[in-house]
């Protein structure tokens, strides 16, 4: 009897937050990426768009002139998120082919011909990574910027 009840109380537990979030059907979509966000509120008749920079935060209804650069913000804000995900992935790819590259240096205190060309084609290909993650990131970052002051204005 008392497996039972736990079993219920489990049940009960674990779907209680899925019909809390369910009740709120108001919120279309949210996004957030370098200080940037929106979030996109289904109204009466029209969507109703919030979307902010660090702390300010202005509300906006969507209409036919504001729809585009509205889609486009948003679509920016994303592509932003994105494009920061692969800035610190090949930061990181950097990071450890330095470390490894230092501990293979430390242990046999010599580097061969071939190990060292094949470290410096990968370390050289995280460069390039990084490189264009961080043009990438600058030129979402221009965007959104754009988008979020064409809107605010």
């Amino acid at each position: 009897m008392r497996k039972q009840w736990l079993v219920l109380f489990m049940m009960i537990s674990t779907l209680l937050p899925v019909h809390i979030y369910a009740s709120s059907p108001l919120v279309i979509g949210e996004g957030e990426a370098g200080g940037y966000q929106y979030t996109i509120v289904k109204g009466e008749n029209a969507l109703t768009w919030k979307i902010g920079y660090q702390d300010q935060e202005v509300t906006i209804d969507e209409n036919g002139e504001n729809r585009d650069h509205l889609e486009r913000f948003r679509t920016s804000v994303n592509d932003l998120g994105g494009r920061q995900f692969g800035l610190i992935l090949s930061i990181s790819y950097l990071i450890i082919v330095g470390i490894t590259t230092l501990i293979f240096y430390k242990k046999t205190k010599h580097i061969p011909r071939v190990s060292g060309v094949i470290i410096a084609c990968l370390a050289l290909g995280a460069l390039y990574y990084a490189i264009t993650s961080f043009i990438g990131v600058q030129a979402a970052l221009e965007d959104v910027g754009y988008y979020y002051v064409s809107l605010t204005d």
